[in-house]
Order: C-alpha cells, then sequence, then structure tokens
C-alpha cells in the first residue's frame, strides 16, 4: 500500500518523520550523562570520475557508484553494504546493456519515457515528480534513465529470446487462482527506538548504540525506548500495536524478521535523520484469505437410504473411476441411473454461503477427493471438491493470471541468462 499524498510507504514515511524539539531536549540530556569522545574514521577522497571497475574494457565510475548507491538507498534496498550491493547492480546493468547492444537492440525515446512513466506510477507519481524526488535525494536524471533503459533492454532481449519457449496452462492458472495458490503471508508485532542523528549527539551515539545492540529481552528494549527514542512511540515502550506484513517493511528490516528469534534487535538503521531499532515481539504466517473471498466448486449428492453397503459401493465405483470433476457426472449416472442431470450438476458458491455441515465436510477435502461422510435425511451425501478459489474485488482476471505467470517464467530465464552473462565477463578493478 502507498501513501497516494508522497507516493512513499507508509514504513518508509514512518522512518522520516521529524524529530519533537522536547524529546530531542530529552534525549540530548539523557545521552550526556553517557557519551564519551570516540573518533570518526574518515574515508579517503576519490577523483568521482576515475574509474572503480571495468566490465568487459567499459568503466563504472566512482560517480556512477555513488549514484547508484544513493538511488538504491531512495528504493529502500541498499542492503548491508551499499557499496558493493550498487557495484553489483551496476555490473549486471552493463551486462544487460551490452549483451542488447551486441544483438543490435535499439530503444526509440518513447520506450524509454514510457519506462520511466510506468516506474514512477507504482509510487503513485508522474516522471516529473519521480525526478523532482530524486533529484532532492542527490539522484541525477541520467542515473534514471539508464536504470530504465538497462531494465526495458533487458525485457525486450529475453522475451524475444525465450517468450516462444513458455506456455502457460489453464491448471497453471487455476492453482495461482485457488487458496492454495495464494503465497502465506509473513506479519510482525515489533518495537521501535528512533534516536536522532544530528551532530550534537555524535559522541554520545557512540556510546548508546552498543548498548542497544545488546539488548535481549522485551522489557530491556521497551525501557530503553522510553528513555530515548524520539519515535512518538517511545510513551509505550516503543511497541507498535498492530501487526505489520514484512513485504512492506524496508529490507534491510523485513528480511531479518522473516526467520529472526523472537527479541531479535536489528539496527541501527540508518534513515533520515535518525537511527531505528527494531525488535521483533511475535511473528505469525497466515494467507488471510477471508470465508466471504472464498469461493469453492463442488459436487454434492445425495444416495437415498443413508450408509447402505450399496451406497458405499457405489462411493467406491466413483472414487475409483473419476480423475477429475470433469468425468464425475458422468460416472454418477453411469452408477446411479435414476439420478437426474441436475441431482449431479457442479455447484459453485462463496464458501461463507455453504451449509455448515457441508462447508466442514469440505473444508478438510483436498481438490479431486471425493468422500461420503455425512448422512442428511436419510441420504448419504457424495462430495467432490473441484476448485478453492478466490473471488471478489481486487481478484485478477484470468488474463492477468496468465500474464503475471508468464512473466514469472521469463524472469527465470532472464536470471540464468545474466548469471551466464556474468561468468563469462571479464571484470577487473583498477
Amino acid at each position: 500500500m502507498r501513501d497516494k499524498s508522497n507516493g512513499l510507504h507508509p514504513m518508509h514515511r514512518a522512518l522520516s518523520r521529524p524529530i519533537l524539539p522536547g524529546i530531542r531536549a530529552a534525549l540530548l540530556a539523557f545521552l550526556a550523562l553517557i557519551g564519551a569522545s570516540l573518533a570518526a574514521p574518515v574515508a579517503l577522497a576519490q577523483s568521482p570520475f576515475s574509474a572503480a571497475l571495468y566490465v568487459n574494457d567499459f568503466a563504472i565510475t566512482n560517480y556512477e557508484v555513488t549514484q547508484k548507491m544513493r538511488f538504491l538507498e531512495f528504493l529502500g534496498a541498499s542492503g548491508d553494504n551499499p557499496r558493493e550491493r550498487a557495484i553489483e547492480r551496476l555490473i549486471e546493468d552493463r551486462l544487460q546493456l551490452q549483451e542488447a547492444q551486441r544483438l543490435g537492440g535499439r530503444l526509440t525515446p518513447d520506450q524509454i519515457d514510457t519506462g520511466m512513466a510506468e516506474f514512477a506510477a507504482r509510487a503513485q507519481l508522474t516522471t516529473d515528480e519521480m525526478i523532482e524526488r530524486l533529484a532532492a535525494a542527490g539522484i541525477d536524471r541520467e542515473t534514471f534513465e539508464t536504470f530504465i533503459r538497462a531494465g526495458v533492454f533487458w525485457r525486450e532481449l529475453v522475451q524475444s529470446t525465450y517468450g516462444s519457449q513458455i506456455s502457460i496452462t489453464e491448471a497453471q492458472i487455476d492453482q495461482a487462482l485457488s487458496v492454495e495458490g495464494v503465497q502465506p503471508v509473513t506479519e510482525v508485532l515489533i518495537s521501535e527506538i528512533f534516536l536522532p542523528n544530528e551532530p550534537q549527539f555524535e559522541e554520545a551515539l557512540q556510546r548508546i548504540i552498543p548498548q542497544i545492540q545488546r539488548i535481549r529481552t522485551e522489557t530491556e528494549f521497551a525501557n530503553a525506548a522510553r528513555q530515548v527514542s524520539a519515535a512518538p512511540s517511545a510513551s509505550s515502550g516503543g511497541r507498535i500495536e498492530r501487526w505489520v506484513n514484512v513485504a512492506v517493511i524496508p529490507p534491510e528490516v523485513g528480511t531479518v524478521m522473516q526467520n529472526a528469534s523472537i527479541g531479535t534487535v536489528v539496527g541501527p538503521i540508518e534513515v533520515p535523520g535518525a537511527f531505528a531499532f527494531f525488535q521483533l515481539r511475535a511473528r505469525r504466517n497466515s494467507r488471510s484469505v477471508p470465508d466471504s473471498a472464498i469461493e469453492l466448486a463442488f459436487h454434492r449428492v445425495p444416495l437415498a437410504g443413508g450408509r447402505t453397503e450399496a451406497n458405499l459401493a457405489i462411493v467406491e465405483q466413483v472414487r475409483n473411476a473419476v480423475d477429475s470433476c470433469g468425468d464425475f457426472p458422468a460416472e454418477v449416472l453411469r452408477a446411479q441411473p435414476s439420478l437426474s442431470d441436475t441431482a449431479v450438476a457442479e455447484i459453485v458458491r462463496p464458501q461463507s454461503e455453504i451449509a455448515a455441515s457441508t462447508r466442514s465436510e469440505l473444508e478438510r477435502m483436498n481438490p479431486g477427493q471425493v468422500t461420503a461422510n455425512l448422512v442428511e435425511d436419510n441420504a448419504l451425501v457424495m462430495l467432490m471438491l473441484c476448485r478453492r478459489t478466490v473471488s471478489g474485488e481486487g481478484v485478477p482476471s484470468r488474463a492477468q493470471v496468465r500474464l503475471a505467470l508468464r512473466n514469472v517464467a521469463l524472469e527465470g530465464y532472464g536470471m540464468l541468462y545474466l548469471q551466464r552473462l556474468r561468468a563469462n565477463a571479464d571484470i577487473r578493478y583498477p
């Protein structure tokens, strides 16, 4: 979810909120009791336009590395080692551009403009608004254009090379639209501490940051948050009381939270104006699909007489004969000719609207399974579950799912292609 007012994710917006003057003063007083002067390392200056490395004899300059670092930080994807991550992405960009150009690829200005507009639209921005945001972060237009150019070139190249090899089946689409196809969502409960990253706090922060990193219990973290955090949550011990999807947390935090032990503290994460720490309090996995959004397709055939040997034999005959729901009506009518076509027809209904006894039985079944555990109105109820799908507003169409599955397949081919280029590339450092 994005904030339509500024195009940034709420978590990113939270990381950028201003520090209250009163809390800043309290923090300064507290840190003054602890602080001790530590010398800060100073990086050696480098010429921005000298080569940082060469990819197949084409230079990548220090300026490009710096720009890429800023760009990845802007996207929240700089990782633990921003420079190393930036160099890796630049190598990939160069290899993609070189390969596309080697094979005679050409892009029109309209294709570049469209790619920039599509990228900006993901943050609910126009191209000009995105360029303004980037400029404010010290990122020039050429860095943005080069990123888009490499991506569009590569997408066109992979599509032309491997597109004819990809065939998406109806069964794959059914699976993607099924409840089982919904990827589980990992959600976490976290607490936060934000320390102002301002010059007057520099010496004291050198001492207090390691103390926060050594915290192992929720009580210790809550006490520290109340004493030093500049976030509005400080008064509640830094606790964020809602479950947060790890997919929407900045990667350097969310990736760790997916598998970390309860109580783990992540940080410091440098964010605009502050150092942030997060503690994991709880984690859960859920597909988060409400009953009202689940639609079941199934067959329900009552066999008069209840649980008789004859009816159980019919169930066994049908179970052994059918491979899919398409076979079910014919096989049932063959075994029980007195039934009407309506009695064996497929039923499609929201799960919330199915009778409780039938719904309970269907919930325990896998698609393609036949059961006969219910007896109602002196009839043995034979059930076959066909599919369990997500329905309602916001569910993609089959055409959209087909395109998404195709794109996933192309990404896989593209990854292997890039790995081969990387293995054969001449990458050297001055």
